[in-house]
């Protein structure tokens, strides 16, 4: 009798052990799969060993099925008990997917298309600029339906709220036209409007808009990337997105720009420029309101980048 009621501490000290087990292993995630094994998905991660908790559990199916799918965060020490709770709970991971300003949906769809932790083919190719950029959030084995479905569901909140907004003599849809190329022609948030302002100054004049982004998107295949600089010959290419040859705004955006350039869209600065160039940076933008002032401003530009080059 005095043995056996050894025998039962002692196991009862070994169950014990094994219910309060922590982890071993550092900050780390795990995905459980509720088809799977429980109890083999926590021993071939190895964070429990061969913890007797989670192999009780595995055959215990009203506690099994209540458990929710999904990828789970476990941190050095925690215990059977604190990782149980989590799955019961559903207090799974929630990650994030950034979509860049100015991506197109080709580029977008390529990105949705290379996270492992999406499932589903994509059903349709949306139409351009009706993504709105932004960090979404999502869980493990969430679709890339879904996450198309909340970045449409942001454009159309956008829209509404260009609807009540807009004073231009643009339409909603040529103001993110407008939009698309100030984001493929600056990334300096204090440019946005002063882009705007040109592209506005030189509709309003009949002028072609000249933009090379539109070319760019022209020759890419609505891509956005060339891969190569654009050349003087890539302005005769023949496309309607081509503003060189074509008068106006192209026929559908060339990108999916981002709220601020969406702004400037609606609130061009007060100006008479006309023509802008790219500075020798790289970065920032010289404006000028004639095409003396203009070409003065690229021959600067010109030399600059042949001293820098001999240099």
């Amino acid at each position: 009798m005095k043995k056996f009621l050894i025998f039962l501490i002692a196991f009862a000290f070994y169950v014990l052990f094994n219910l309060l087990k922590t982890s071993d292993r550092k900050d780390h995630s795990l995905f459980f799969i509720s088809e799977n094994s429980l109890y083999e998905t926590m021993r071939k991660d190895g964070s429990f060993g061969k913890s007797i908790a989670f192999f009780t559990i595995d055959h215990i199916c009203s506690i099994k099925k209540k458990i929710k799918t999904g990828e789970y965060a476990i941190r050095y020490g925690d215990s059977v008990f604190l990782i149980l709770s989590n799955m019961l709970k559903g207090n799974s991971i929630a990650r994030k997917i950034t979509i860049p300003e100015g991506y197109t949906v080709k580029m977008i769809l390529e990105l949705l298309n290379k996270n492992p932790f999406l499932t589903d083919e994509i059903k349709e190719i949306p139409e351009e600029a009706s993504l709105m950029p932004n960090t979404y959030f999502y869980k493990f084995r969430d679709s890339r339906n879904s996450i198309i479905k909340m970045m449409k569901n942001e454009m159309k909140k956008v829209k509404e709220e260009i609807k009540l907004t807009n004073k231009t003599n643009l339409t909603i849809e040529q103001v993110i036209i407008l939009a698309s190329i100030i984001e493929k022609e600056t990334g300096l948030d204090s440019e946005r409007k002063l882009v705007s302002s040109v592209f506005h100054n030189r509709l309003a004049k009949k002028m072609r808009l000249q933009s090379d982004p539109t070319v760019i998107y022209a020759i890419s295949d609505g891509y956005g990337k060339l891969g190569r600089k654009l050349t003087r010959k890539d302005w005769f290419f023949e496309s309607p997105y081509n503003t060189y040859r074509k008068k106006g705004l192209p026929p559908a955006p060339i990108c999916c720009p981002g709220r601020l350039s969406i702004e400037a869209s609606l609130n061009p600065a007060k100006t008479d420029f006309l023509y802008f160039v790219v500075c020798e940076s790289g970065k920032h933008h010289r404006f000028s309101t004639d095409y003396d002032a203009h070409r003065k401003n690229v021959s600067i530009k010109e030399k600059t980048l042949d001293i820098l080059t001999k240099n």
